[in-house]
């Protein structure tokens, strides 16, 4: 189940922001709290989605990597292991909020096997042009609905 814990360790926080080199162990119960907590808002977008049973598609697992550290790194107030200013940070809320809305109506899918909501699709309508043609349209539609 993909919508329970955090998507990121503290490890993958500071590397994302300054390389291996800046962990500091007295930091990372912190930044896991911030973490977890940061980490709601994506299992609330895939609960929306209905995607929290599915199994994630290659890319998707640093994908929500990289949303639950930029999230954490919104609502994280400690100096020391973010490097944001209030402004920075708007816009990084402002761009998590536009990927939740896209996960939540489907334009990015996160599941293996599925398309998004602007995959390409192809449709035709049947036409009836004679009674041979309107028989075939009424047996089509009738083995459709008992599939």
């Amino acid at each position: 189940m993909i919508c329970d814990g955090r998507f990121a360790s503290a490890a993958e926080y500071f590397a994302f922001f300054c390389g291996d080199d800046c962990f500091d162990p007295n930091e990372e119960s912190i930044v896991n709290e911030f973490l977890e907590k940061a980490a709601g808002d994506i299992h609330a977008a895939l609960a929306s989605a209905g995607a929290c049973d599915c199994n994630l598609a290659g890319w998707a697992e640093n994908y929500l990597k990289k949303l639950n550290i930029l999230d954490a790194a919104v609502i994280q107030g400690c100096l020391c292991a973010n490097p944001y200013d209030a402004a920075q940070k708007r816009l990084i809320a402002d761009e998590l909020r536009r990927n939740f809305d896209m996960i939540m109506s489907g334009d990015i899918e996160l599941c293996a096997g599925y398309t998004g909501a602007n995959f390409p699709a192809f449709g035709a309508a049947e036409q009836s042009l004679t009674e041979f043609s309107t028989a075939a349209i009424i047996m089509n539609d009738m083995m459709r609905r008992s599939a």
